[in-house]
């Protein structure tokens, strides 16, 4: 039964219907997230694929999206981070790299 101050016998709080579970896993959209590129930053990366409207080369750093204008799959290059959205970066293209 509930007791005066809205808790269950047990000591466990009564959660309103309108309350929603909040998960501890921080997503990109929260403000604590912290992005695995910065600006400014270099990387050597390797293209995987082509944006859907193709003007743009994608690769993944740590997991995010980066897209890289003038460049083609299977490209490997060395990038500079210019710009940072909600889920994705872009880069802007400085070198190709040696096969090697």
């Amino acid at each position: 039964m509930d007791t005066a101050d809205g808790s269950l016998d047990d000591g466990r709080k009564i959660i309103e219907e309108n309350d929603m579970f909040v998960s501890k896993k921080r997503s990109m959209h929260d403000s604590s997230f912290r992005y695995p590129v910065r600006m400014g930053e270099e990387y050597n990366v390797i293209i995987l694929d082509m944006s859907s409207n193709g003007d743009s080369g994608v690769t993944k750093i740590r997991g995010l999206i980066t897209f890289v204008r003038g460049t083609k799959p299977d490209d490997r290059v060395r990038i500079k981070i210019t710009k940072i959205g909600k889920g994705y970066a872009r880069g802007q293209l400085i070198a190709y790299l040696d096969l090697k």
